[in-house]
């Protein structure tokens, strides 16, 4: 029973971790997608200034915060990349409290290593013996 108990509080630690990161991740998401609108008509410029190809009306959106039209992929790629502003005027798109809570995310993600070595190490110091072709079983 004590196994139990220490494997469900590891789970429990994990799960609350991971439940973190989905939510930075998913509001970091969520403000680069409120960031743009879509827009029906190309613009009067008619090429992407991120890839330089042509603009359709399909995938054409605009940055909510300036009114510059990109490819929605282009954009949200170049939001995603680190870059929180605009591409041609660097007008501030995502806001700084969400990137600054998603940059310490990353940065905690590349720390973990040394975390999930020592979550493997315990559960295979409570699964001793009981390894069953390299599964672990809990009877």
């Amino acid at each position: 029973m004590p196994d139990f108990i220490h494997l469900s509080i590891l789970a429990l630690c994990i799960f609350s971790k991971y439940y973190q990161i989905f939510t930075t991740r998913h509001s970091y998401e969520a403000a680069i997608v409120s960031s743009r609108r879509r827009l029906r008509p190309p613009p009067d410029s008619n090429e992407c200034s991120v890839c330089l190809s042509e603009l359709a009306a399909e995938e054409c959106c605009e940055l909510a915060s300036c009114g510059h039209a990109f490819h929605r992929r282009c954009v949200e790629r170049w939001l995603k990349g680190y870059s929180l502003t605009c591409p041609l005027c660097r007008d501030t798109v995502v806001p700084e409290a969400v990137a600054a809570e998603y940059r310490r995310l990353l940065a905690k993600e590349e720390d973990d290593f040394v975390e999930k070595e020592f979550a493997l190490a315990l559960l295979n110091a409570l699964n001793v013996g009981r390894c069953n072709n390299g599964f672990f079983s809990l009877s």
